[in-house]
């Protein structure tokens, strides 16, 4: 076909004697084949592009499944008495204890009135967490509650580590979270420096709690 458009061309051109003519047409031609091979390349690159996007949307699709999939698989296997067995059986200045308990060995601090009554608090039910479970949401898959903290507790550096690493879900130096734990999320929390390396805690953290889909 473009053979015989060329052919028509030169012949029409040799015709009327137009070297003007034959040139004009000849560029006329290859603007217009130059132009179509643009087209085409940059519909064909469009599509590409658009193949490739595709491509990571479907990717970044699956990945966010499989990650919402592992996250309530992990988190419908809990303990559903977890604040009661983990959080609130906690024991909290365990370093502070057995130096106090060493010093009470010593001829001279046994009889320690001071040391008695710190070691007795420390052992207590007083420095303990507890928690009041309020506002409560249950709908078929879920429960929700917040956590209130019912009184102040008495840590150090380590108890602290120790307990956001269970809350926060993560590793915090030596301290591992629990594969058992449901989903909680620390609302509001406050912590003052009573003396040294001591700290008092307040806090309040939201519980959720996902349930199987029964079959």
């Amino acid at each position: 076909m473009i053979k015989n458009i060329y052919r028509k061309i030169g012949q029409l051109s040799i015709y009327k004697k137009n070297i003007f003519f034959v040139i004009s047409s000849l560029l006329l031609l290859v603007f217009f084949f130059l132009a179509f091979s643009i087209y085409k390349f940059l519909k064909l690159n469009n599509f590409e592009k658009r193949l490739t996007y595709l491509e990571q949307k479907s990717i970044t699709t699956i990945a966010k499944r499989k990650e919402i999939k592992d996250f309530i698989e992990k988190n419908t296997l809990f303990d559903k008495c977890f604040v009661e067995n983990k959080l609130e059986n906690l024991t909290f200045l365990q370093n502070e204890k057995s130096i106090l308990s060493n010093l009470l060995l010593h001829p001279a601090f046994s009889h320690s009135s001071q040391i008695k009554k710190r070691i007795s608090f420390i052992n207590s039910n007083q420095n303990k967490l507890k928690f009041l479970e309020e506002n409560i949401k249950n709908s078929t898959f879920i429960k929700e509650a917040d956590l209130t903290q019912l009184n102040s507790l008495e840590i150090d550096d380590r108890d602290l580590q120790k307990l956001l690493s269970i809350i926060e879900d993560v590793q915090i130096d030596k301290y591992f979270q629990y594969n058992d734990s449901p989903q909680l999320l620390i609302k509001s929390f406050s912590l003052s420096k009573k003396s040294e390396n001591i700290f008092s805690i307040n806090m309040k953290i939201f519980k959720r709690e996902f349930n199987k889909k029964k079959l």
